[in-house]
């Protein structure tokens, strides 16, 4: 594609992943294969994808903070952790060819989609409180560790992933769970977006005019999230997971 048709089809395609993952994760689900269809090399792609999904997710995760959903103490100290691990783990992905980085993404669909559809039930309250001491830190680190190397290594469904984490090792309510995912992720993000950056990879000629529509798409979906609450989340991560297992028929048949 050329570069104005690359960004009409880059930049709804963002708003709608920057929408979807600001509810429930899995945005990265549509941005990343939606870079690669334009043609643009594997790691250009990843580091553009990052640094958009940053910025978006930036905006969700302020919104969730100030309406009070976010636990800021659990928060940073997953977020410290995730950043950590994802700096090793984007560091190996630039090292790596290109064919086995795409083949690993896509083995990473059926992954996901396994454990949304396995994950039904999500507590409509939040009983974080009852996990303390020791326990709630080995959590934390381990959601920390888990975020990172997948979120680094590859990243679609990664919000997702961080939802279903705090859902069931940390018993946070659905809503809060979500707000506590973006900082996760935007902290995973910002580690791969680093990395990228010093190994010059990122297009800034694609990736800021993409990531405006990230911002709207973002501020929409987290509004929408926080007023609507578990009703809309959880129908949201059914919706993910239907796309990822669709997505992984197209692949195997052509």
């Amino acid at each position: 594609m050329d570069y104005v048709t690359s960004l009409l089809f880059l930049c709804p395609i963002m708003f709608l992943a920057s929408f979807v993952d600001a509810i429930s994760g899995g945005g990265g689900l549509l941005s990343l294969p939606a870079y690669l269809f334009t043609g643009m090399p594997v790691h250009n792609a990843y580091a553009c994808n990052k640094l958009c999904c940053n910025i978006s997710t930036a905006m969700s995760a302020g919104r969730y903070l100030k309406n009070h959903l976010i636990d800021v103490k659990a928060a940073s100290f997953v977020g410290a952790v995730t950043f950590c691990c994802s700096v090793l783990a984007s560091r190996i992905v630039l090292w790596m060819p290109e064919r086995p980085l795409s083949l690993m993404l896509l083995g990473s669909l059926p992954f996901v989609a396994v454990l949304i559809l396995v994950n039904k039930k999500y507590p409509e309250e939040d009983h974080s409180d009852e996990v303390a001491g020791t326990k709630k830190i080995v959590f934390w680190v381990f959601t920390g560790l888990v975020m990172g190397a997948y979120d680094g290594m590859l990243g679609p469904g990664s919000g997702t992933l961080a939802i279903i984490l705090y859902t069931k090792l940390l018993r946070y309510d659905l809503t809060k769970a979500s707000g506590n995912a973006k900082v996760a992720v935007f902290s995973s993000t910002l580690a791969g977006t680093l990395s990228y950056l010093l190994a010059g990879k990122i297009l800034w000629n694609y990736a800021v005019p993409v990531a405006v529509c990230g911002i709207l798409g973002g501020y929409v979906g987290s509004g929408m999230a926080i007023r609507k609450g578990a009703k809309f989340i959880r129908p949201m991560m059914l919706v993910i997971a239907a796309v990822l297992i669709i997505k992984l028929f197209i692949e195997m048949v052509f």
